[in-house]
């Protein structure tokens, strides 16, 4: 995702129109997308099964009966299809193979700040249809802040949330397992066998060992090319895969 601009204020109205535009990469293609005209500033981006996108902004602001619309989803030729609103203080976004939305949110979303007295994100995970409508709120586990979300399918989602320290593994949409994070907080996760790895701050990835229902920190990971070069850039987890990318190029695990 692409912009002319150097500095971003998210808490401008209203905000500015301006183009995006956005590289999808597939195996060894890269398609481009250019979006003009866009009234939000873009946070998460992620595709439906048609192949439209869905753009998301992570901060909505409500002004007594006006609220903003904060997602907008538009076709591969930059044309706006629709657009709704899913709520201030959003975290993360990921869309599963059936088309629904999982949103997370940190604490402003859940206690509510720019002007939201009853905020959408108040349960700190929602499920929404591909329109916006509600499917289904985390209601139970008290979430303060839902730090980091991995939608691996529709069956099987998995988020860890403050203030408990957990990482819960959804299967349709009810608690399958929870593991407590030993020691560290996560930013992003991805699950293997016997743990996981997991990003605990923009320079630092871990490997993570399962020891009954607890996450154990065991390892610093570093990355390396074939040709054994380390590689420094910015990290990227969903489903199974691990994305490195930086002056050298893009790489997946």
């Amino acid at each position: 995702m692409e912009t002319s601009l150097e500095e971003l204020d998210f808490f401008s109205r209203p905000v500015p129109k301006r183009n995006w535009t956005i590289h999808i990469m597939k195996n060894d293609t890269i398609e481009t997308v250019e979006l003009k005209n866009v009234s939000l500033i873009p946070t998460a981006v992620d595709l439906f099964s048609d192949g439209s996108l869905l753009l998301v902004q992570s901060r909505c602001l409500k002004d007594g009966s006006s609220v903003e619309r904060n997602a907008r989803r538009y076709n591969r030729n930059g044309q706006l299809i629709s657009a709704f609103t899913l709520g201030d203080g959003i975290e993360q976004m990921q869309i599963d193979e059936t088309d629904t939305i999982w949103v997370s949110y940190f604490d402003e979303g859940v206690f509510g700040n720019f002007g939201w007295e009853h905020p959408i994100g108040s349960e700190g995970l929602l499920a929404f249809t591909k329109d916006g409508e509600k499917l289904w709120g985390a209601g139970d586990y008290g979430i303060v802040d839902c730090y980091a979300l991995n939608v691996t399918s529709s069956k099987e989602v998995y988020f860890y949330y403050y203030a408990d320290s957990y990482l819960v593994q959804l299967t349709n949409r009810v608690e399958e397992i929870r593991y407590r994070i030993e020691g560290e907080t996560l930013q992003q996760f991805l699950m293997e066998p016997n743990g996981m790895i997991g990003q605990i701050d923009h320079y630092t990835v871990k490997r993570f060992k399962k020891r009954n229902r607890t996450m154990v920190p065991k390892a610093k990971i570093e990355f390396v090319d074939e040709a054994g070069k380390r590689l420094i850039g910015q990290v990227f987890m969903r489903g199974t895969f691990l994305y490195l990318y930086g002056k050298e190029g893009i790489f997946q695990r």
